[in-house]
């Protein structure tokens, strides 16, 4: 069974005297000590990597650190599995790379369900091109309309990009069926958003089947200012590199110059070394965790609270159609950063604002939400607290 006190035990955060209830954990996971270590470990040493002869463990780790994300994700081989500084790069390395493959009149569709980092990367890179973007509606229950996404499609789709889980109402979108359709429809490559869906959701980049997927290291235990763009060879084969400089060049001359294999070509400059041998070491240590467990209990929790606050005469529940660790809310005619700054001053930390999906919170009605989001080392003290904290703002506010 999943021990959350010996989970919580691996985070030095609840140790420190000024520790508040951390539930925004969408927005970024706390760091177990196995990260702190490795990355102390790493600046205490010496070099770069793939540099000299003496740096070879360092080297090593770095590379280890691959053969670790291939295994979380089923990727197709190391070469599949390309650093960037987080789901934004990975989603902009593929936007750019594929600059040169864009028509004017070729098509891009996205969706209103969309993190910026997505929707305005894509509608940048439209408006460059020349391209059509086709921005699908969401239903009432925060789903894509398979229907709508279907008759989207035509010979002039270049590429579909999917949200796989909301950072906003949590909804987890049928990704896997969606590709089926568009496959069966269109040649456009697909680019899946799994920013949220990694700490959540086992994902299979193969069963998947899209050509690219991209998520971020922090949201799962890792360090911030790395991410991961994975997917299929032969897509990534097509991108232009974003950056042009070190380690991606196989060889140059005054007449030529030639461009490294996957995965370096798409890796440019002096890597975030610490960041990814620190991340090696946190997915090894993620291995000894029941991940399904782990999740369970994390949803346990945001039901409880969900169910709580459905208890409130004016609080509205932005709720996804299946169990999610993330809870959006509102409280009539109660400003979202009036209610959050009166929780901060209790010590509960959640989120409040836009969550970088405008679009999204235009289609729900709303300018703003907070929002609650829970994780393994999140405990039922922390939901009471948070009721504690919410009875007296709510008294104050009244």
């Amino acid at each position: 069974m999943f021990n959350v006190h010996q989970f919580r035990q691996q985070f030095p955060y609840f140790n420190q005297p000024d520790a508040v209830i951390y539930l925004d954990n969408a927005a970024t996971a706390l760091k177990p000590q196995a990260l702190i270590d490795a990355t102390v470990e790493f600046y205490q040493s010496a070099g770069s990597v793939h540099r000299s002869q003496y740096d070879e463990k360092n080297t090593a780790l770095y590379e280890q650190a691959r053969v670790q994300v291939k295994k979380l994700i089923n990727a197709e081989s190391e070469q599949a599995v390309i650093w960037t500084s987080g789901t934004t790069q990975a989603i902009n390395t593929v936007a750019n790379g594929l600059i040169p493959y864009l028509q004017p009149d070729d098509e891009i569709i996205i969706s209103e369900a969309d993190h910026h980092a997505n929707f305005v990367t894509w509608h940048a890179i439209a408006k460059k091109c020349g391209a059509k973007l086709h921005i699908l509606p969401i239903l009432d229950n925060f789903l894509i309309d398979e229907q709508v996404l279907v008759s989207a499609l035509n010979a002039r789709t270049k590429l579909v990009a999917l949200n796989f889980v909301s950072n906003v109402t949590g909804t987890q979108q049928p990704v896997q069926q969606l590709i089926e359709k568009i496959r069966q429809f269109s040649t456009a490559l697909i680019l899946v958003d799994a920013a949220q869906a990694i700490s959540h959701l086992k994902i299979d980049v193969q069963k998947l089947d899209a050509d690219f997927i991209a998520f971020s290291a922090h949201k799962i235990y890792g360090p911030n200012g790395l991410g991961v763009l994975s997917g299929k060879l032969s897509a990534l084969e097509k991108l232009q590199p974003l950056q042009y400089g070190g380690k991606m060049v196989a060889f140059a001359s005054k007449q030529d110059i030639r461009y490294a294999e996957l995965p370096y070509r798409l890796e440019a400059g002096t890597p975030n070394i610490a960041a990814v041998i620190g991340f090696n070491a946190v997915l090894e240590w993620l291995e000894k965790w029941d991940f399904e467990q782990a999740e369970q209990y994390a949803l346990h929790l945001a039901k409880q609270t969900e169910v709580r606050l459905n208890n409130y005469q004016n609080c509205h529940l932005f709720s996804a159609p299946q169990p999610s660790t993330v809870i959006s809310f509102v409280f009539e005619n109660i400003a979202c950063s009036d209610l959050a700054t009166l929780l901060a001053e209790q010590n509960i930390a959640l989120r409040t604002g836009a969550h970088c999906a405008m679009p999204y919170l235009a289609r729900l009605g709303v300018p703003s939400t907070l929002r609650l989001s829970f994780a393994p080392y999140n405990t039922e003290q922390d939901v009471q607290a948070f009721f504690t904290a919410l009875d007296k703002a709510l008294s104050l506010l009244d």
